[in-house]
């Protein structure tokens, strides 16, 4: 099943980079005016996995800021450290050196780590977060993964099977699935990409989920009913849920995998902006 891209938005999208210790971020900030939301992406992907997405929200009134993470995209391939609360790190940065309050952060995959490691370091600069499929805690395959990673993603085979391992995580098929995928096997050819791919998949999420119960902001789960990298999408959603602090809610999308802002993007949208607009109850 494929689904038509939205139609282009006239939205106005700047590109900014963010100097850090260790290197240079590069992100997009869609949108002038309106509450940030600030998009961060999984392991492997760029910040072009929010093309769908960051121009419904900037059209709704938001000003979106979508980031390659450390490592990723045209972000630097310098960092060190690619655990998650290195990636917080970054989101804290961003939201300083922006002075941003009241921020949403949205995290796909491990990015909902990095906003959660966020959210609890700078709480009075973080309103609300949005998990989409959300790694945010030691996973039972963590245990016999971790020591294939280093194989399974080594060069000069590494790219190739992660963007073939990745293409397996879509349900809904967006018609510009190959250009997406060649773009991400692109990116990890280069130099240094890799290694980072490898950091974060063997970075354990054990610190994140310990603190996860002191999160205060709203949380909105969203999960691909269909999402491959989970045995119960469902379960894993309401699992999230109950290690939240703060009020949270779930909404599983039928016919879907691991990218809803890809696959889904205006069910997404309708399902933040209700969020937003209402509280905790309001998707």
């Amino acid at each position: 099943m494929s689904q038509p891209a939205p139609q282009p938005t006239e939205v106005p999208m700047i590109r900014h980079v963010l100097e850090r210790p260790e290197g240079r971020l590069v992100l997009d900030v869609h949108g002038t005016h309106g509450r940030p939301v600030v998009c961060l992406p999984g392991i492997g992907d760029l910040r072009a996995t929010w093309r769908r997405l960051a121009p419904l929200l900037a059209e709704a009134g938001h000003v979106v800021y979508s980031v390659d993470s450390r490592g990723h995209g045209e972000s630097d391939a310098t960092f060190s450290d690619h655990g998650p609360e290195a990636l917080g790190d970054d989101v804290v940065a961003l939201l300083e050196a922006f002075d941003l309050h009241d921020a949403v952060l949205v995290g796909n995959s491990m990015g909902a780590a990095a906003a959660a490691h966020a959210a609890l370091a700078v709480p009075h600069r973080v309103g609300a977060l949005v998990f989409l499929a959300p790694f945010v805690r030691v996973m039972p395959a963590d245990r016999w993964m971790r020591p294939l990673v280093p194989l399974l993603f080594a060069a000069p085979w590494g790219a190739a099977a992660w963007s073939a391992y990745r293409r397996t995580l879509f349900r809904t098929l967006p018609e510009d699935l190959d250009e997406d995928v060649a773009r991400v096997r692109a990116n990890l050819a280069e130099r240094g990409r890799l290694a980072a791919v490898r950091g974060m998949l063997r970075a354990s999420k054990g610190g994140v989920e310990a603190r996860l119960g002191q999160l205060r902001a709203p949380t909105l789960v969203i999960m691909g009913a269909q999402d491959p990298d989970f045995g119960d999408p469902e379960a894993e959603g309401r699992t999230v849920q109950a290690l939240v602090g703060g009020p949270s809610t779930l909404a599983v999308f039928d016919a879907t995998g691991h990218y809803p802002q890809i696959e889904r993007p205006e069910a997404t949208a309708a399902a933040v902006l209700a969020f937003l607009a209402d509280g905790p109850d309001g998707a």
